[in-house]
């Protein structure tokens, strides 16, 4: 029995003490709400009480704090506006069991009406602040109810969205216009003149405002302005309200720096803003005490304000991507319906044209498309290239390059007809282009037609280029080898030499040239290797020899390659030289 009890204790207790915090907590804010005001216009200490009732709560701590609150200033009307609410409420819930909030909130208009006589009726004016009273009543009762939630969801540790923190400013604001002002006198002579008003709003009102910009950036200067003008129903000035404003501005710049920089800076701003409007020195404190309050608020309350505006700005670049992804995708089929008015029944640059529009549709289509996050690359591939001119010639006919696509190496070997500069403008082509269609999403089908239609368009005189192209998977390790006029390339695995033939015609020589396409799977430890007809020439019939030798017996891919490369200077010099040798890993 003395266990059952004690376990008892133990969970009904610390909720028992939780409950009894909870309504102190009430009835504290409501003897603050009431207080504020005057006598003839005090609406918080009523809004307080329904502010209670509309979230669920008794209204009967927060009508004892507002009721004392009301007492200890003065405002007679709001306690009897608070009474006349509450006893209403009863009385209405004997009628009906249960008050839907739209009738809670139409009860409290109908308290203020029924006193309105008494309280506001000695002249039209003072019916029509009667009437303001009554409104802004209802106001800060909506007010009270949503950022009373909000605010124990933030308590509670979780993330408010765009609503709530829109209700927890309005709360903050309310709270800042009730907190109290302390005014007293110096000795004559004193640091702050004869007499110091020292606003807690005006404090509050800083932290608050610190705290938005942090969390919502320029959308703090809002809350600023908004909070500022809370503070001027409590007879805050309104240089201290734009003093606000313009320090909250600076700070807003200062958002993605720390806290400390942000208030620093806010501090700054408001001290030559201060300077420039005339204000005492005691705000000067008031500003310091808020922006110190929020350099040590912890984190984790930052964070949680802040999350909702990460996810929004989430929210608004997907729907910016996906707008996106649907004017491509247009752009796609209106090139798609173009590329008909060509039908390749017609003449063959109909027929090339129809192909070309049909690619470009599909890059872009392909643009369009949500990539899935792909495959990890599961192999490493080193490249060393080594290239020499003819013998007597400064520059060489040859050119080579290395491109990432995705998830693709790319490798290219050219040479262009002849030597010197004429082949090396041919073969940099053949190079640039091929690169530069297979880097922005061409098939490589496609855009081997358009290099050799384009070197074909291009060259002055009969001139063409062999180009050999390697696509190796990182993924997967699949190697495609596109060869147009080139000798075969070698795979060299396991101290054994295997040999990818090709046999088609250069690049930019006839229109219905044709590449030698071939796939093959690469394992790790395998060394492919490309070269031109300078250097295969010149191997002869000592190439599988040297390849075993010089290139499966260097330490790195760039040794292999200077290797070949010396080997054949060694045999020959009548035309230029290059290779390029890849190494999986």
């Amino acid at each position: 029995m003395t266990e059952t009890l004690q376990r008892l204790q133990a969970a009904v207790l610390p909720r028992l003490r939780a409950f009894g915090a909870s309504r102190a907590l009430e009835a504290a804010l409501a003897f603050l709400f009431a207080s504020a005001g005057s006598a003839g216009f005090a609406p918080l200490g009523p809004a307080a009480v329904a502010g209670a009732w509309l979230m669920g709560a008794l209204p009967f701590p927060a009508l004892f704090g507002a009721a004392a609150g009301a007492l200890f200033a003065g405002h007679y009307a709001a306690l009897a506006a608070s009474a006349l609410y509450v006893g209403g409420g009863l009385l209405f819930s004997v009628w009906r069991r249960r008050m839907h909030q739209a009738e809670k909130l139409a009860l409290l208009g109908a308290a203020y009406l029924l006193l309105l006589p008494f309280f506001h009726g000695e002249s039209a004016q003072d019916c029509l602040i009667g009437v303001a009273e009554l409104t802004l009543a209802c106001f800060a009762a909506i007010a009270f109810a949503r950022g009373g939630a909000a605010l124990a969801a933030f308590l509670a540790g979780r993330r408010l969205r765009g609503m709530d923190q829109a209700a927890l400013l309005l709360f903050a604001a309310l709270f800042a216009a009730a907190l109290p002002c302390l005014t007293f006198v110096l000795p004559s002579g004193g640091p702050f003149g004869m007499e110091v008003t020292l606003y807690f709003g005006a404090a509050f009102a800083a932290f608050a405002a610190l705290c938005a910009v942090r969390a919502r950036g320029a959308e703090g200067v809002a809350a600023a302005v908004l909070l500022g003008a809370a503070c001027m129903l409590r007879g805050m000035d309104i240089a201290r309200t734009g003093a606000l404003s313009l320090a909250v501005l600076l700070a807003a710049a200062l958002q993605r720096t720390g806290k400390w920089v942000i208030a620093g800076g806010f501090l700054a701003a408001w001290a030559a803003a201060a300077a420039a409007f005339a204000l005492p020195a005691s705000a000067l404190l008031e500003a310091a005490f808020g922006a110190i309050c929020f350099a040590l608020l912890p984190n984790r309350y930052m964070q949680r304000l802040a999350a909702y505006s990460t996810r929004r700005e989430r929210s608004e670049a997907e729907r910016m991507l996906a707008l996106t992804r649907a004017q491509l995708r247009g752009t796609a089929d209106v090139i798609r319906e173009v590329s008909e008015l060509f039908s390749p029944g017609e003449d063959e640059n109909a027929a090339f044209t129809h192909r070309q529009l049909r690619g470009v549709s599909g890059v872009i289509e392909r643009l369009a498309e949500e990539t899935p996050e792909g495959k990890r690359n599961r192999f490493d591939v080193r490249v060393g290239v080594a290239g020499c001119p003819k013998a007597g010639n400064a520059e060489t006919g040859d050119s080579m390059a290395l491109r990432r696509i995705g998830g693709e190496l790319l490798l290219l070997l050219s040479d262009g007809m002849g030597t010197g500069v004429c082949a090396r403008r041919e073969s940099s082509a053949a190079v640039a282009i091929f690169g530069d269609l297979l880097s922005v999403g061409f098939a490589p089908e496609e855009a081997q037609e358009c290099v050799n239609r384009l070197l074909m368009i291009k060259g002055e005189r009969e001139m063409y280029a062999t180009l050999d192209a390697l696509l190796i998977d990182l993924r997967d390790g699949r190697a495609r080898f596109i060869k147009y006029g080139t000798p075969p390339a070698y795979i060299l695995r396991g101290g054994r030499v295997h040999t990818v033939y090709a046999e088609a015609l250069p690049i930019g020589i006839l229109p219905e040239a044709r590449p030698s396409v071939h796939e093959f799977s690469l394992r790790r430890g395998d060394a492919v290797i490309l070269m031109t007809d300078g250097l295969f020439d010149a191997l002869g019939t000592e190439l599988f020899a040297s390849l075993i030798e010089r290139v499966g017996g260097a330490n790195t891919v760039d040794d292999a390659a200077q290797a070949l490369l010396s080997a054949g200077r060694e045999k020959s010099g009548a035309d230029d030289m290059s290779v390029l040798v890849a190494r999986v890993g």
